[in-house]
């Protein structure tokens, strides 16, 4: 395996500040956060292809997300090693963070991510009390 790395994070990188929000493509939410708390591969998106595998991932021909790794780390979640990736997901974390090239006031944890990509709920929309939710919902 040689996994590689983006020299530098997208300008519409979905763990960046300046993504458009709610849009993750082919993604569920849930899924790209899973992907980081199970160290998972996640490939950047400007080099998705169709038909592409897991093994071109593995073989460093289409690279991890930089803002996934950066992401990760904001969140302090330290890549562990495993049956998918070995060490090298680790290794390319630690890489990231040693260059130290990212503003991480513009990477978004995996809170803020969260928050970000799942937009706001109805009741963040509109004022209900929660009386009339509870009603709404069956409750007396």
């Amino acid at each position: 395996m040689k996994l590689t790395v983006c020299k530098k994070i997208c300008k519409e990188c979905p763990f960046s500040t300046g993504s458009l929000r709610g849009w993750l493509g082919s993604h569920k939410l849930d899924d790209v956060l899973a992907s980081q708390q199970k160290s998972k591969l996640f490939s950047c998106h400007l080099q998705r292809q169709d038909g592409m595998s897991n093994n071109d991932i593995k073989s460093g021909k289409i690279q991890i997300c930089r803002g996934f790794l950066a992401s990760a780390s904001k969140s302090g979640i330290n890549f562990t090693v495993n049956a998918e990736n070995n060490s090298e997901l680790r290794e390319l974390q630690s890489l990231v963070e040693a260059e130290n090239r990212e503003d991480m006031n513009m990477i978004l944890s995996s809170q803020e991510f969260r928050e970000h990509h799942a937009g706001s709920t109805a009741t963040d929309k509109i004022p209900v009390s929660q009386a009339i939710i509870n009603k709404r919902r069956g409750y007396r």
